[in-house]
């Protein structure tokens, strides 16, 4: 009996699921991919970290104004929608404020209205978190990671993009997000004021009704990302509390908080920051983004209570990271869209 396509166990000519967005044949990429799943798995093992399994549909889901949760049937409740999570990190504080200690997440998530080379609705993520560590801990981890992986590929501690070579042998670089839009702009990045005059002097026409957040991430992704090109692996650091519901602020100025990201070429890599353990500021943060995103969406998205039990009960302090694995095999491979390092 032989099989469809193939001829002595080849495929004669693969289906277009099967080709690469460069309409290359997968597998060798594929292989790539797996060895370096293999090796981020192995990464945090040896480091002590445990691997968990955390639910893939949720009753209540992650809430952010700018991300938006795919649903699906709840087979015991047709009136109940259940989401496909956006992120493992509710579910890993529950297991962290219960005594699991350092764990790590590698699996899939979803996201509505998501689509470009960097983008896709289904994506691989890598999540994890330190107890007891600080967010310099966390980018320590993010620099270990990156150089082991691309050293055990290239056997050479760098990334290869178009004609740049990134070395990753050392310390990535900070930039402090204020002196990114000083340095950018001519102004802070929580002026609003100066942000709509400073983009129209650029020739962007923000609209009338755009408020401080619009005009923030239309600097931020126009202005501040295409700047980090040049800067090879670097961090972004201190971002405005009001984008970080979930991140503990600075001790010596409340307005900013413990949260940064990660980039390579000018692509995010990687979001991470020292977690808000407070329940009861937790809690009303949380109720400023189910309004923000109602006003966006229209859609008004359940806290989770067993989270809020969970911060309660105590989670101990820690810090954790969200990395895009797609991105990153991408950067590692030389590619230039993740369609052609991930199965889809």
């Amino acid at each position: 009996m032989t099989t469809p396509g193939r001829i002595d166990g080849k495929w004669e000519a693969a289906p277009t699921w099967r080709r690469l967005a460069s309409g290359e044949l997968p597998w060798t990429l594929l292989r790539q991919r797996g060895a370096i799943l293999d090796g981020i798995r192995a990464f945090f093992r040896t480091r002590g970290f445990l691997e968990v399994d955390t639910p893939v549909a949720l009753a209540s889901p992650n809430i952010d104004p700018n991300i938006y949760p795919v649903t699906i049937a709840d087979a015991s409740d047709r009136k109940r929608p259940f989401f496909l999570h956006t992120s493992p990190e509710l579910s890993m504080k529950k297991l962290i404020a219960a005594g699991s200690g350092d764990i790590f997440y590698l699996g899939k998530v979803f996201r509505d209205r998501e689509g470009s080379p960097l983008h896709s609705p289904e994506f691989t993520m890598l999540e994890w978190y330190r107890v007891g560590g600080t967010a310099d801990d966390i980018m320590r981890d993010v620099e270990s990671l990156a150089r082991e992986l691309s050293e055990s590929l290239s056997g050479k501690p760098e990334i290869v993009r178009g004609a740049a070579t990134i070395p990753l042998s050392g310390s990535w670089s900070r930039w402090e997000l204020t002196d990114a839009f000083v340095t950018s702009l001519g102004v802070p990045a929580t002026h609003e004021a100066g942000l709509r005059k400073a983009l129209e002097a650029r020739g962007f026409r923000p609209g009338v009704g755009e408020g401080w957040e619009d005009l923030f991430f239309r600097a931020y992704v126009d202005l501040i990302e295409p700047a980090l090109a040049e800067k090879g692996a670097c961090f972004l650091t201190g971002f405005p509390a009001p984008l970080a519901a979930m991140a503990k602020r600075r001790a010596d100025d409340p307005a900013i908080s413990e949260r940064f990201e990660g980039y390579i070429s000018g692509i995010e890599l990687v979001n991470g920051y020292e977690e808000l353990t407070d329940p009861a500021e937790q809690e009303a943060r949380l109720h400023e983004l189910v309004a923000a995103h109602r006003d966006k969406s229209g859609e008004t998205l359940p806290i989770d209570p067993d989270f809020l039990d969970a911060l309660r009960m105590g989670l101990p302090p820690c810090s954790g990271a969200a990395l895009g694995v797609d991105r990153l095999v991408m950067l590692l491979l030389g590619r230039g869209d993740i369609a052609d390092v991930s199965y889809r």
